[in-house]
């Protein structure tokens, strides 16, 4: 019995995931990539509405936040570029807009009953939840919104600096053990 997309992301991410909503990207091997999930499910918030779950994305991110200068890089450029600044500006705002659709009225009525910045952030805030969105959150959220949307050119920089590879088989190595694991 073939796996659902859920359970797919719960094995790549190594976790539950319960407010997951539904598969954003999926990578070149037929597997979930990106996934959006409900921003505001059982009164808990999830500003970062689109998650990587691709193992060999995720892997490939850590390395450059880790053993690379990018982060600060990405933020002297954005500090410095005014074009790359509108750019990051607008990728928030869209990023913001998609969080707000996602939303029904009465989640973002419970929100407000708990906390205004809860609700503030739901609404207005960019990319990953960041508020002061004049800085890098994480790189993982900028690529799989870029992923996702195409709009983030810091999640465009880093994926130049990874793309998908020519083979992997992560995933499918993850299923197999699960499924074995049940028999």
């Amino acid at each position: 019995m073939p796996l659902s997309k859920k359970k797919i992301v719960e094995l790549q991410l190594d976790r539950k995931i319960n407010n997951f909503f539904k598969t954003a990207v999926f990578c070149p091997f037929d597997f979930p990539a990106v996934v959006i999930v409900n921003p505001y499910k059982n009164n808990i918030p999830a500003p970062t509405i689109y998650w990587l779950s691709c193992p060999y994305l995720n892997y490939k991110v850590d390395r450059l936040e880790s053993e690379s200068n990018l982060p600060a890089e990405l933020q002297n450029l954005l500090a410095q570029d005014s074009d790359f600044k509108a750019k990051m500006e607008k990728a928030h705002k869209k990023y913001a807009e998609k969080r707000r659709n996602l939303l029904a009225q009465k989640e973002l009525e419970e929100a407000k009953a708990l906390s205004e910045d809860l609700y503030q952030t739901l609404l207005y805030s960019g990319v990953g939840g960041i508020k002061e969105q004049k800085g890098i959150k994480c790189l993982h959220t900028h690529l799989a919104h870029f992923l996702a949307d195409r709009s983030n050119p810091v999640g465009k920089i880093v994926f130049e600096k990874i793309a998908w590879p020519d083979e992997c088989s992560i995933c499918q190595e993850r299923i197999d053990e699960f499924a074995s694991s049940c028999n």
